[in-house]
């Protein structure tokens, strides 16, 4: 008879981790299918610049003020020695860390569950709405935002899947208590911090993650807090003092806009669900707040204690909202929100979401499908439209046409002068570059003129290569010199780049 009840039993495991397989093939496919869709832009040309710099100035950057990333840098540099610079060598490891985001989120649930102290339903062995960790795993899959971030060279998918590992640590020692797990996690958390500086906002969630886990967690808090200290002394003595003198430093400039915390957490949601570039929308907000709601407060339905599903909500939601709050009290003193920097909080909502099914399914199985078929849609028409549609600078297309025309005299004059270098990367290094002059100050007109005529002393005709151009000059000062000084001959605008070719030996019309 025990046979008898052992064998479905088995048999749902082994359907769910084969689901498991064929979804992580699928996801891999998924980000492989757009990984060139998309232009390089100047962040991810920055990671080929950094990493493939001297050795010596590469690991300088370890504890060089105003650095960010440095493990990442330096984990991408035998990469690139060994598949070279195109595209996909750049964004392959993305993919892979943003792939293996899926099976991490897959075993944090189910970890999640247990530590909670629930025991799961059989129908979470198998392929149903109840499979709480499955849900999870395939709404992580199909997240466009995470979709996009797995096709970038940058180092926002491995972030993710550290964090992910991090949090798979953490529970780990708790559960086993081993000075070897506790280890484990350090160097899960050592090296997130220094593959992003804002992953340091995951500690007061694990801080807090051993409150909700007491009375198990009790003998955790002193390896924990030894730990921290453990990290937390060389890290400032060796780096961390710069991040805390540039945070107390007036004169040092984010170059981000102040985002109210309402704002951050709707960019959030919408990027979670609709991928990048689209408005935020009540539509897409409210049913996904409402099965957030529903998986904190109902969580997994009757199987699970009441005590169970507080505590299962208190883990999730604080991991979700903790360090939203905790960028967003950073930027009230400096300005820094971007919503790329909490990427690694979007499993917990995919939990949160798979608990909500989960619970709707429990009351009426067509609304939870219903539910599941709708996130789903969205996640797979955005990334989609993130394979099909411009977004980022499109450097690709407007070199190949400024090289196309060209002429061998011509000067090439960027706004802002960072544009050089994702456009050296598809035209190549070459000669007659110039730096357009930084008019967002109070520099008098005269010394921008002077600044100008040196930029383009001898040049027959400049090409005005510009993106991002109001960052660099706001008062449209370059523009209004080249056309006082000479007529436009030809013009073209690709995503967030233009480029103008003016011809500076014919007199300007009147």
């Amino acid at each position: 008879m025990n046979d008898r009840q052992d064998r479905p039993r088995q048999l749902g495991f082994d359907l769910s981790r084969i689901a498991l397989l064929a979804l992580c093939l699928l996801a891999f496919a998924w980000r492989l299918a757009g990984i060139g869709s998309q232009s390089l832009w100047r962040d991810e040309v920055d990671s080929i610049r950094f990493a493939t710099q001297s050795l010596a100035d590469l690991l300088g950057s370890f504890t060089r003020p105003g650095e960010n990333g440095p493990l990442f840098f330096l984990s991408l540099r035998p990469w690139l020695a060994l598949a070279g610079q195109s595209e996909f060598a750049l964004r392959f490891p993305s993919v892979m860390a943003g792939v293996l985001a899926i099976p991490l989120t897959f075993m944090l649930a189910r970890r999640l569950w247990r530590a909670s102290g629930q025991s799961p339903p059989a129908a979470e062995r198998g392929l149903a709405l109840a499979n709480v960790p499955l849900l999870s795993a395939l709404l992580v899959a199909v997240s466009p935002y995470l979709v996009w971030y797995s096709q970038e060279g940058k180092m926002y998918a491995p972030l993710l899947a550290l964090a992910l590992a991090a949090n798979l640590a953490l529970l780990a020692a708790v559960e086993h208590g081993t000075w070897l797990r506790w280890l484990v996690y350090l160097g899960t958390l050592v090296a997130a911090v220094l593959v992003h500086v804002l992953a340091v906002l995951i500690v007061p969630v694990h801080l807090l993650w051993l409150v909700f886990l007491w009375p198990a967690s009790r003998r955790s808090f002193a390896p924990f807090m030894g730990l921290l200290l453990a990290l937390a002394v060389p890290y400032v003595a060796v780096a961390g003092w710069w991040q805390l003198r540039l945070f107390t430093t007036p004169d040092f400039q984010t170059g981000h806009a102040f985002v109210p915390l309402p704002d951050m957490a709707g960019v959030l949601i919408t990027g979670f669900a609709r991928g990048m570039g689209v408005p935020r929308t009540l539509w897409v907000v409210a049913p996904v707040i409402f099965l957030v709601l529903a998986g904190a407060v109902l969580g997994p339905g009757r199987e699970g204690a009441p005590s169970g599903r507080i505590r299962l909500g208190g883990l999730l939601l604080s991991w979700l909202l903790l360090p939203a709050v905790g960028l967003f009290l950073i930027t009230l003193r400096k300005p820094l929100f971007t919503d790329r920097y909490l990427i690694w909080v979007l499993p917990a909502l995919a939990m949160l979401l798979a608990l909500g099914i989960a619970a709707l399914a429990h009351t009426w199985r067509p609304l939870g499908w219903a539910m599941l078929a709708g996130l789903i849609g969205l996640g797979l028409v955005g990334g989609w439209r993130q394979m099909h549609v411009p977004i980022k600078s499109d450097f690709r297309a407007a070199a190949a046409y400024v090289e196309a025309r060209r002429q061998p005299d011509d000067r090439l004059l960027f706004l802002i002068p960072y544009s050089r270098y994702p456009y050296e990367y598809y035209a190549g290094p070459g000669a007659g570059f110039a730096e357009g002059p930084y008019t967002n100050n109070d520099n008098p007109l005269r010394q921008v003129e002077d600044e100008m005529a040196r930029a383009t002393a001898d040049a027959p005709a400049v090409w005005l290569i510009a993106s991002e151009e109001e960052m660099w000059d706001s008062r449209g000062l370059v523009r209004q010199w080249l056309e006082q000084h000479g007529r436009t001959m030809d013009s073209a605008a690709f995503t967030r780049v233009r480029v103008d070719r003016y011809d500076l030996l014919a007199p300007a019309v009147p």
